[in-house]
């Protein structure tokens, strides 16, 4: 039985030495399962950036094309192999072109403030639990009555500092998050009803800012302009968007390029409290 297992070994090591050029030992091993880990680590943020999108339905037609392709190479279809070959380079090319945009919003997402490297550095503000519990109830109380009187709003918690994502960083406010504020600045008459509310723990940062929108082809086309840009902004950053339709009075939360509808106030608050958890110690 021993024998067996040196056998295996040796097998195993001279495999990576023939096609990967490794000397198979304990260093050279712990540097594997290190590269793996990068490997799936990338492989991951690459699927959440493009899942739901076109680069996701391209990505499975090819996986149901690969087994026909080794089945060609297998059964030695020269003609098939040939023709394979000679288009390689312009579908590789062509499938630049198609992931061009999730190309670009991964590496924005691994160059943000939010990135795994910039975490290891950083940590998120940190605020009182009494004064997050208090931003949370006024922006639930301001949301209710947006809802109420189908006046149109979006806001954006942010959990980092993401000012290089806005097309427009809107005027700089600085002030604690209140109803009266709030509602100040999205009433129709007010200059800045119409961009985003930024707020940053219990802070209100900024208002009139223009967030970019989502290139989501399956997006369902009635969703208006604020959908879109929370929609968007969350695909490129980790903030929480709450958007109040004007057209149906309805609050929905975005988060992770993903849209949920809130079906009562007990529902926003929970989202805005889960998110707010993460701001304090232990949270």
């Amino acid at each position: 039985m021993p024998e067996n297992v040196e056998l295996d070994y040796i097998n195993v090591r001279e495999f990576f030495y023939k096609y990967f050029d490794i000397d198979l030992n304990l260093a050279t091993s712990i540097s594997i399962i290190l590269q793996l880990a990068i490997i799936a680590w990338l492989a991951y943020e690459i699927y959440v950036r493009i899942r739901d999108t076109q680069a996701e339905r391209v990505i499975r037609g090819l996986v149901l094309l690969t087994p026909l392709v080794l089945l060609c190479y297998i059964f030695k279809l020269t003609l098939l192999t040939r023709s394979i070959e000679l288009l390689a380079p312009t579908i590789l090319v062509g499938l630049i072109v198609i992931f061009a945009p999730e190309f670009r919003r991964v590496l924005m997402h691994l160059g943000s403030e939010g990135s795994v490297i910039n975490r290891i550095a950083s940590s998120p503000q940190q605020d009182s639990k009494s004064n997050l519990n208090a931003a949370a109830e006024s922006l639930v109380s301001a949301l209710a009555e947006l809802q109420a009187n189908h006046t149109g709003a979006i806001i954006v918690l942010e959990k980092n500092k993401v000012d290089r994502f806005y097309v427009d960083p809107g005027h700089q406010i600085h002030a604690k998050v209140s109803k009266e504020l709030l509602l100040t600045i999205f009433s129709p008459k007010s200059p800045l009803h119409d961009g985003a509310v930024t707020v940053r723990g219990a802070l209100l940062e900024a208002a009139g800012v223009i967030l970019p929108m989502t290139e989501n082809p399956k997006l369902d086309w009635q969703y208006g302009t604020r959908h879109r840009a929370a929609i968007g902004f969350t695909e490129l950053t980790e903030s929480l968007c709450l958007v109040v339709s004007e057209e149906t009075g309805d609050i929905s939360v975005a988060s992770q390029g993903k849209l949920v509808r809130c079906p009562s106030l007990a529902d926003l608050r929970s989202h805005i409290k889960d998110f707010y958890a993460q701001f304090t110690k232990g949270g």
